[in-house]
Protein backbone atom coordinates (compact mmCIF):
# COMPACT_ATOMS: atom_id res chain seq x y z
CA UNK A 1 0.00 0.00 0.00
CA UNK A 2 1.50 3.45 -0.72
CA UNK A 3 0.63 6.51 0.93
CA UNK A 4 0.86 10.43 1.01
CA UNK A 5 0.61 12.90 4.16
CA UNK A 6 0.03 15.95 2.95
CA UNK A 7 0.26 18.76 5.90
CA UNK A 8 2.59 21.67 5.89
CA UNK A 9 3.70 20.97 9.56
CA UNK A 10 6.56 19.11 9.94
CA UNK A 11 5.18 17.75 13.55
CA UNK A 12 2.56 15.98 11.77
CA UNK A 13 4.58 13.96 9.27
CA UNK A 14 6.48 13.25 12.34
CA UNK A 15 3.48 12.05 14.20
CA UNK A 16 2.09 10.11 11.46
CA UNK A 17 5.38 8.28 10.59
CA UNK A 18 6.46 7.39 13.90
CA UNK A 19 2.46 5.94 14.59
CA UNK A 20 2.69 4.34 10.85
CA UNK A 21 5.84 2.54 12.01
CA UNK A 22 4.75 1.51 15.06
CA UNK A 23 1.35 0.27 14.48
CA UNK A 24 1.25 -0.08 10.45
CA UNK A 25 4.69 -1.35 9.47
CA UNK A 26 3.43 -4.66 7.43
CA UNK A 27 0.39 -2.63 5.51
CA UNK A 28 2.56 0.10 4.28
CA UNK A 29 4.85 -0.08 1.25
CA UNK A 30 5.79 3.45 0.51
CA UNK A 31 4.82 6.85 2.55
CA UNK A 32 5.44 10.41 0.60
CA UNK A 33 5.13 13.26 2.83
CA UNK A 34 4.54 16.58 1.72
CA UNK A 35 3.62 20.18 2.37
CA UNK A 36 2.92 21.50 -0.88
CA UNK A 37 -0.17 19.79 -2.15
CA UNK A 38 0.79 21.45 -5.62
CA UNK A 39 3.49 19.47 -6.14
CA UNK A 40 1.20 16.20 -5.24
CA UNK A 41 -0.88 17.62 -7.81
CA UNK A 42 0.96 17.39 -10.35
CA UNK A 43 2.34 14.06 -9.62
CA UNK A 44 -0.97 12.49 -9.78
CA UNK A 45 -1.30 14.10 -13.16
CA UNK A 46 2.07 13.09 -14.63
CA UNK A 47 1.63 9.27 -12.80
CA UNK A 48 -2.47 9.38 -13.88
CA UNK A 49 -1.59 6.02 -15.74
CA UNK A 50 0.61 4.34 -13.70
CA UNK A 51 -1.03 3.06 -11.16
CA UNK A 52 2.15 1.14 -9.72
CA UNK A 53 3.24 4.91 -8.71
CA UNK A 54 -0.08 6.38 -7.25
CA UNK A 55 -1.08 6.10 -3.61
CA UNK A 56 -4.05 3.96 -2.49
CA UNK A 57 -4.49 6.69 -0.13
CA UNK A 58 -4.09 10.38 1.19
CA UNK A 59 -4.25 12.17 4.04
CA UNK A 60 -5.04 16.00 3.31
CA UNK A 61 -4.99 18.65 6.14
CA UNK A 62 -7.04 21.49 5.30
CA UNK A 63 -5.31 24.45 6.38
CA UNK A 64 -2.20 24.98 3.78
CA UNK A 65 -0.78 27.93 2.31
CA UNK A 66 -0.52 27.99 -1.42
CA UNK A 67 -2.56 25.55 -1.86
CA UNK A 68 -5.62 24.17 1.30
CA UNK A 69 -7.20 21.03 1.46
CA UNK A 70 -10.27 22.43 -0.24
CA UNK A 71 -8.21 23.15 -3.42
CA UNK A 72 -6.45 20.21 -3.31
CA UNK A 73 -9.71 18.50 -3.08
CA UNK A 74 -11.54 20.94 -5.97
CA UNK A 75 -8.39 20.02 -8.45
CA UNK A 76 -8.04 16.55 -7.94
CA UNK A 77 -12.21 16.09 -8.54
CA UNK A 78 -11.23 17.17 -11.64
CA UNK A 79 -8.63 15.22 -12.27
CA UNK A 80 -10.40 12.43 -10.22
CA UNK A 81 -11.90 10.48 -13.75
CA UNK A 82 -8.41 10.48 -14.99
CA UNK A 83 -6.50 8.47 -12.71
CA UNK A 84 -5.46 4.89 -12.89
CA UNK A 85 -6.86 3.54 -9.48
CA UNK A 86 -9.01 4.44 -7.15
CA UNK A 87 -7.57 7.13 -4.41
CA UNK A 88 -8.79 7.19 -1.26
CA UNK A 89 -8.97 10.66 0.85
CA UNK A 90 -8.66 11.44 4.03
CA UNK A 91 -8.87 15.05 5.50
CA UNK A 92 -7.25 14.85 8.96
CA UNK A 93 -7.86 18.50 10.44
CA UNK A 94 -7.94 20.34 13.18
CA UNK A 95 -10.95 22.15 12.69
CA UNK A 96 -14.20 21.04 14.13
CA UNK A 97 -16.32 23.22 12.01
CA UNK A 98 -19.38 20.91 11.39
CA UNK A 99 -19.11 23.60 7.88
CA UNK A 100 -15.88 21.84 7.21
CA UNK A 101 -17.08 18.23 8.43
CA UNK A 102 -19.91 18.09 5.95
CA UNK A 103 -18.52 20.22 2.96
CA UNK A 104 -15.59 17.07 3.07
CA UNK A 105 -18.44 14.59 2.73
CA UNK A 106 -19.53 16.37 -0.40
CA UNK A 107 -16.32 14.98 -2.12
CA UNK A 108 -16.56 11.25 -3.34
CA UNK A 109 -13.59 10.47 -3.07
CA UNK A 110 -13.11 11.62 0.78
CA UNK A 111 -13.88 8.54 3.09
CA UNK A 112 -13.84 10.27 6.01
CA UNK A 113 -12.68 13.57 8.58
CA UNK A 114 -10.54 12.74 11.18
CA UNK A 115 -9.90 15.35 14.22
CA UNK A 116 -6.41 15.88 14.49
CA UNK A 117 -4.34 14.27 16.29
CA UNK A 118 -4.36 10.88 14.36
CA UNK A 119 -4.97 8.18 16.93
CA UNK A 120 -3.97 4.48 17.38
CA UNK A 121 -7.43 3.08 16.94
CA UNK A 122 -8.57 5.82 13.79
CA UNK A 123 -5.33 4.23 11.96
CA UNK A 124 -6.57 0.87 12.60
CA UNK A 125 -9.91 1.25 11.60
CA UNK A 126 -9.12 2.67 8.22
CA UNK A 127 -6.28 -0.50 7.69
CA UNK A 128 -9.41 -2.72 9.35
CA UNK A 129 -11.42 -1.19 6.13
CA UNK A 130 -14.13 0.39 8.88
CA UNK A 131 -14.62 4.09 9.11
CA UNK A 132 -13.19 5.55 11.75
CA UNK A 133 -15.93 8.05 12.29
CA UNK A 134 -14.34 10.41 15.06
CA UNK A 135 -16.17 13.32 14.24
CA UNK A 136 -18.40 12.36 11.05
CA UNK A 137 -21.82 13.51 11.82
CA UNK A 138 -24.98 11.03 10.15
Amino acid sequence: MNLIIIDDEPLQHFIMERMLSLYLSNSVDHITYSSNAIEILKFLETNRNNADELPDMIFLDLNMPVMNGWDFLDSYKRLQQKVAKSITIYVVSSSIDPGDILRSKKYLSVKDYIIKPMTKLALKKIFDGDSPNEMMPN
